[in-house]
């Protein structure tokens, strides 16, 4: 007899779970239950996607006992609390990108994930299944560029403009393009190079600070274009620009270059070229057509906010979580092998530690070390230095 998949509670009413929700299904997850800051978005979402219940209440799907597995896409300071609290019940994680708005909610998050190392909690960082990229590190592993030396990122498309003033316009919320869209791009850099970042440098901008829909006193503080570098431990010298100033169709350029040839990935196909070659040779070609995506019966309007090779990797990522889930008997195990490619906690804690980096960076104007954070630092720094100055205690 088959393993029925675990049911799914979703957090949030983003593009992301309105592309999940659909693949959820298709690969035979029963999505029950939608939770969103209102009452009004999360009972327009699940009739929209034919989820039967809807709540803005975290706990009525957090204890639904047809809820195994949640999946949270929503504002980054919502998702520590829901995250460490469906982990300290039993529940599975995936949650999605940013992370977090900082690093300290961040090991919040990490610190629960390894607490429930049996539970999975993992991050929705799809780029890491698609072909071109499982190719592009084969050819690094296997020599094809020699040693890296140089990682160049380029990321151009044109954002929509905000409809209301949400997280993605407030800094301090963890919105901006560094944060959802460059977090995606250090977490690819460091899984292609195995490197991580000792310093970064970095600017941020905000060109976009009202729209027709957002003024008056209110003002957007998020970056809309930013561009840093990151140095390598062993050597490499990472530049990335994320422009969000670019109307017209997404591109996505990885160019990595070593000792010996280059690696460029431009949108789903693969280029190399030795040193002593005259031009670069197709290693792979993107096969697949962008409108097979449309069998899982995603909103074109999904679709638009989603990038399609991050669509795509969202894709194969979920069909390896049924995967993971399928080859175990009980219900609630599951299989690490199908997902020995995703970004685990661990991953996505460094890469909002070096999100952090650059934006200290940015407004410092200079460089900054990347350091992990070990524990939670006291939430009021005045008070705390001036208590280790004390010879008094508090009763």
């Amino acid at each position: 007899m088959r393993k029925m998949l675990p049911g799914v509670g979703v957090f949030g009413t983003t593009a992301v779970i309105k592309c999940v929700v659909p693949i959820l299904k298709i690969c035979g997850f029963n999505v029950v239950a939608l939770w969103g800051c209102t009452v009004e978005e999360a009972d327009c979402l699940a009739k929209e996607l034919g989820i039967p219940h809807s709540t803005n209440k975290v706990d009525e799907v957090l204890l639904d006992k047809d809820v195994d597995l949640v999946v949270i896409s929503c504002s980054p300071h919502l998702q520590a609390p829901i995250v460490v609290k469906a982990l300290r019940i039993g529940k599975h994680v995936l949650c999605g990108s940013p992370f977090g708005p900082s690093e300290r909610e961040a090991l919040h998050m990490v610190n629960a994930a390894r607490y429930y190392p049996r539970l999975m909690s993992l991050m929705c960082h799809g780029l890491r299944f698609l072909p071109i990229v499982s190719k592009m590190k084969t050819y690094i592993e296997e020599g094809y560029v020699g040693d890296v030396t140089i990682c160049e990122v380029k990321v151009h498309y044109g954002a929509y403009p905000r409809e209301k003033f949400d997280w993605m316009c407030d800094e301090l919320m963890g919105g901006g393009v560094l944060n959802a869209m460059g977090s995606n791009i250090i977490d690819i850099v460091t899984f292609l190079t195995s490197q991580k970042a000792l310093r970064v440098h970095g600017m941020l901008k905000t060109y976009t600070k009202q729209t027709e829909k957002i003024k008056g006193i209110r003002e957007i503080t998020s970056d809309d274009f930013c561009t840093f570098q990151m140095e390598m431990e062993k050597g490499a010298s990472t530049t990335v620009t994320v422009n969000s100033h670019m109307p017209g169709q997404f591109t996505q350029e990885i160019i990595v270059i070593g000792t010996k040839g280059r690696l460029v990935a431009r949108g789903a196909d693969l280029f190399g070229q030795k040193h002593d070659k005259l031009k670069e040779d197709l290693l792979h070609f993107d096969h697949g057509n962008i409108k097979e995506d449309k069998k899982f019966g995603i909103s074109d309007q999904a679709r638009k906010e989603i990038p399609i090779p991050y669509l795509k990797g969202m894709i194969r990522m979920i069909e390896g979580v049924k995967d993971a889930f399928g080859r175990e008997e009980e219900r609630q195990s599951w299989c690490t092998e199908p997902l020995q490619l995703a970004a685990t906690f661990e991953d996505s804690f460094y890469v909002q530690t070096v999100v952090d980096a650059v934006r200290r960076s940015s407004k410092l104007k200079e460089w900054v070390k990347v350091v992990l954070m070990t524990e939670d630092p006291e939430p009021n720094t005045y008070l705390s230095a001036a208590m280790r100055r004390s010879t008094f205690s508090l009763q």
